[in-house]
């Protein structure tokens, strides 16, 4: 399977402002309107023996869908991606060192004039494979967790709910749910703020770096 490295790009940044706007529109009912939640879907697996991945490094690469589609700005699944890992204590290696795991992700929305807007997937899926070959940007290894995270009805870009979505898929890193399960979660909840913070940070030091525009991303090798 072709995949590609993710980068951010300095225009990126407006879309995890909009985060905080769009939040207001996902919600669920719960006993306190004063702490509206988002209702997430979650379903997990890992392989059996597998430790918590804090201290571990990584290097995103894109699902070669995501490219193809052109429905979601990489460079936000990279900042938020790569800042949810972060807040649960792992890394992204350095361009030239070749990192402990290689992680492929996925993130779209169902598409078809038939589906009602008010229950569309919004979604973002996280495979992990093992690097003991040490390559830079591929791994032949099997799969040895896979997290796919989802909320529905959303309203505007799907990057707005990449905060999110990232933030509770980190939290499920190397986990098994063993079936799909809907869990709530606190518009408030400090994590997302935290992944949203450090994203928007991120991508404001990419786009010092980059200010004329996003760059093509790197072809795998």
């Amino acid at each position: 399977m072709g995949m590609n490295t993710i980068g951010c790009n300095f225009h990126s940044r407006s879309w995890v402002w909009a985060a905080v706007a769009w939040a207001a529109f996902l919600q669920a009912g719960c006993g306190n309107f004063l702490v509206p939640k988002h209702r997430v879907s979650v379903d997990a697996i890992c392989a059996a023996g597998i430790a918590p991945p804090a201290g571990q490094s990584f290097r995103l690469v894109a699902r070669k869908s995501i490219l193809v589609q052109g429905q979601v700005n990489t460079g936000v699944i990279s900042a938020c991606v790569g800042a949810a890992l972060a807040h649960v204590g792992m890394f992204e290696a350095p361009a030239i060192a070749p990192p402990d795991i290689i992680i492929e992700v996925s993130c779209g929305q169902e598409a078809g004039s038939r589906i009602d807007p008010s229950s569309r997937e919004t979604y973002l899926e996280l495979s992990a494979r093992p690097n003991r070959a040490r390559a830079m940007e591929s791994s032949r290894e099997a799969e040895i967790w896979n997290v796919r995270v989802a909320v529905h009805g959303l309203v505007g870009r799907i990057e707005t709910a990449l905060p999110l979505l990232s933030a509770v898929a980190s939290s499920y890193t190397a986990k098994d749910t063993r079936f799909s399960t809907m869990i709530e979660v606190p518009q408030n909840n400090a994590s997302i703020t935290a992944v949203r913070e450090a994203a928007m940070k991120t991508l404001d030091a990419k786009g010092a770096v980059a200010p004329t525009g996003p760059a093509a991303p790197a072809a795998a090798k």
